[in-house]
């Protein structure tokens, strides 16, 4: 049996971080996408930089509901990996 629990351990630990990774990459190519001010001036010349502008903040808009997701899952296995620990720590007193 204390196998078994060193294996889910193992594997919640593993998913969390992979999961945890995949939300800071995230994270940081949303932040990318628009690095300056969401508030271009433009004048009618520079209509292709403006609507260049709009899609680039409307991927950034769409990542968000991934980023929510990945977040909560990230804590969820995080407090599951603490109680495994907590778990393991206790039953071995």
């Amino acid at each position: 049996m204390q196998g078994f629990q060193f294996t889910v351990f193992t594997w919640v630990y593993i998913s969390w971080a992979a999961i945890t990774v995949l939300l800071v990459v995230l994270v940081s190519y949303r932040a990318m996408l628009v690095s300056r001010d969401d508030q271009i001036f433009i004048d009618a010349g520079e209509h292709h930089h403006f609507e260049t502008h709009q899609e680039l903040l409307a991927r950034r808009s769409r990542l968000l509901g991934e980023i929510i997701v990945l977040s909560v899952l990230s804590v969820s296995l995080l407090l599951a990996c603490a109680g495994f620990s907590l778990y393991q720590s206790f039953s071995n007193i």
